[in-house]
């Protein structure tokens, strides 16, 4: 049988997604199932008073036997038009119940994944999510199909089979009954149960078909121009020609178990034709016992290989469902804050920030951040420099609660930001990312991330301060233009001047500047500076920059080596220090001239 405990978790979330209105149609099918079931089992008998009324001579004659011929006749073909209709409308309540489920646990996946923690997604292909989704609708699907079109029908219309068969007072039939059901079982049993590591590598080598594909289409542009094309569709291959071998590795199973359900079918129906017979030859079972009996053992086989199927599916779709499960089970991050609303001060149009004894490294035994201290005055801009992998893009990560510190705190405005509700957080936060992400929305859309509510008035005014407003208007339906997959119809410079924007239209309380104009060409790039520093004056800003003379105009800045601060004070004392700040000024110099 499947595995219990898979295929219980399995059927836990299927429940747990199904709403009211999924379970009615669910109620409604198992009503159809019941009548099914019942019309199915009981038309051979039906059959098997006609037969014998034919058979058997009326007392008044010929014509005695016509009327209740002709009513048993009539209740035989209404027994089989009500159960071709049940089972013909029993789909249609069936598939609403899956979509509903499935767009429930689409929606449940969507939900969790955007409170899992960065450390978990960083380690997953986008592709491996998007398919272990597939795969569990493909599960759910196959689930539901089989316990209220397979399973729940088959259980009854066998259950009512072997207490008519019961009725003709022939024992060996009904152990014959039983015995043959218990052989089935038994067989598909030992088949599912030698079958279930062929379905978990299909699902495995599945996941990473997908994945590579995946990435071969995020990655296209990548991959011609350093001509790894053909190593990719090599890759591909080879992982397509693995799933390939697991899928006839479990076709091979399949076909095993097929046999032997084969040889206990020969075997029933030889051994229901000897007894009957006997039975017929000794006076002991009419002719319409003779095809009730016979009709049975060959209508069993059905219901029992769909029970065989259904085991076998079942046990397949847990296997599917598993990455899903996984990923569910997976902790999210901590949205809530732990302090009350009392102790919250409401957002400030300029914030404080405060780093206290802050440590972190993505790997823990691989510090970036070492016992860092750092305050960030209201009102002014602080400018954080470094080489690279002195930890300056690490603190925006731990400053929007992307990643949590090791050791040590973060406060703004005097509060532990992990008092505070991310969304809370993160709306006070305006961001300009070093890699501008959009999506394949609108323009409009785009930088009204996360502001669904925002004017277009608003929106176009955050436009003109980010110098993007000339390019948008000349688009084919201006704000309303729609980008590309990740905005690849922009430059790079296009996309962070629409961050710019994105950040503008916040009015945060504290602005994050990521390397903000690291794709601007040197003319766009000062018209850009100058109005960021309109923008922030009197705002809390936060800067991360390689390139120093882009923070030149910095109230301070706090130079990074080796996870903590090295050196502090505006660009002229820095200079004067002739300190590392320095030396990163010259080499910038220098290579520029």
């Amino acid at each position: 049988m499947p595995n219990l405990g898979s295929l219980g978790s399995a059927l836990h979330l299927i429940r747990t997604s199904a709403d009211r209105t999924a379970r009615l149609n669910a109620m409604g099918a198992l009503l159809l199932v019941v009548l099914g079931g019942t019309l199915a089992a009981g038309s051979p008998l039906a059959l098997k008073h006609l037969v014998d009324a034919m058979a058997t001579p009326a007392p008044g004659g010929a014509g005695g036997t016509a009327s209740p011929t002709l009513l048993l006749g009539a209740a035989y073909l209404v027994m089989l038009v009500a159960g071709r209709l049940a089972s013909d409308v029993r789909p249609l309540l069936v598939s609403e119940v899956e979509q509903r489920v499935i767009a429930a646990m689409r929606q449940r996946f969507f939900a969790h994944l955007q409170r899992l923690p960065m450390s978990y997604l960083v380690n997953r292909r986008s592709s491996e999510l998007v398919h272990a989704v597939d795969l569990a609708i493909a599960g759910a699907q196959a689930t539901i199909s089989h316990l209220t079109n397979s399973i729940a029908p088959v259980l009854i219309e066998l259950a009512l089979m072997a207490i008519i068969l019961a009725q003709l007072h022939q024992p060996g039939l009904v152990a014959l009954f039983v015995a043959t059901s218990a052989l089935y079982l038994a067989a598909f049993a030992v088949g599912v149960m030698r079958q279930r590591p062929a379905i978990q590598a299909m699902s495995a080598a599945s996941l990473d078909v997908y994945a590579q594909l995946g990435d071969g289409i995020s990655h296209v542009e990548t991959l011609r121009c350093f001509g790894a094309s053909d190593h990719a569709e090599k890759s591909l291959d080879v992982a397509s020609s693995h799933l390939r071998s697991q899928w006839r590795w479990f076709n091979r199973l399949t076909l095993q178990s097929a046999l032997a359900a084969s040889v206990i079918f020969a075997a029933t129906l030889a051994a229901c034709f000897a007894i009957a017979s006997n039975a017929v030859a000794q006076g002991r079972l009419s002719v319409g016992g003779f095809v009730l009996a016979s009709i049975y053992m060959l209508q069993m086989v059905r219901p029992l290989e769909v029970l065989g199927a259904a085991a076998r599916d079942l046990s397949r779709a847990a296997g599917f469902m598993r990455p899903l499960l996984g990923i569910l089970a997976q902790p999210t991050e901590t949205l809530t804050g732990n302090s009350s609303a009392a102790d919250r001060k409401p957002p400030t149009t300029a914030s404080t920030l405060r780093l206290e004894n802050l440590h972190f490294g993505y790997d823990p035994q691989r510090p970036i951040i070492r016992g860092l201290d750092l305050d960030v005055l209201a009102g002014r801009t602080t400018a954080i420099v470094g080489r690279s992998g002195s930890g300056k893009s690490t603190l925006v990560r731990l400053l929007l609660r992307l990643y949590e510190p090791q050791a040590g705190r973060i406060l703004m405005d005097g509060l532990p930001i992990d008092s505070l509700q991310v969304a809370e957080l993160r709306t006070r936060i305006g961001l300009v990312p070093q890699d501008t992400s959009l999506l394949q929305a609108s323009v409009s859309s785009n930088i009204a991330l996360g502001l669904p509510e925002a004017r277009h008035d608003a929106i176009e005014c955050a436009a003109r301060r980010a110098q993007i407003h000339g390019l948008i208007a000349a688009l084919p339906h201006g704000y309303g233009t729609l980008l590309g997959d990740r905005g690849q119809t922009l430059s790079g410079g296009e996309r962070q001047r629409l961050a710019i924007a994105r950040a503008m239209l916040r009015e945060p309380s504290l602005y994050v500047l990521d390397e903000p104009t690291s794709m601007l060409d040197a003319k766009t790039e000062a018209a850009v500076l100058q109005s960021l520093r309109e923008l922030t004056a009197g705002c809390t800003t936060l800067v991360i920059a390689h390139r120093l003379s882009t923070v030149m105009h910095a109230d301070e800045i706090v130079v990074l080596d080796g996870g903590r601060v090295h050196e502090r004070g505006s660009h002229a004392q820095l200079l004067a220090q002739n300190g590392l700040y320095a030396q990163l000024w010259r080499q910038q110099t220098d290579s520029a001239a």
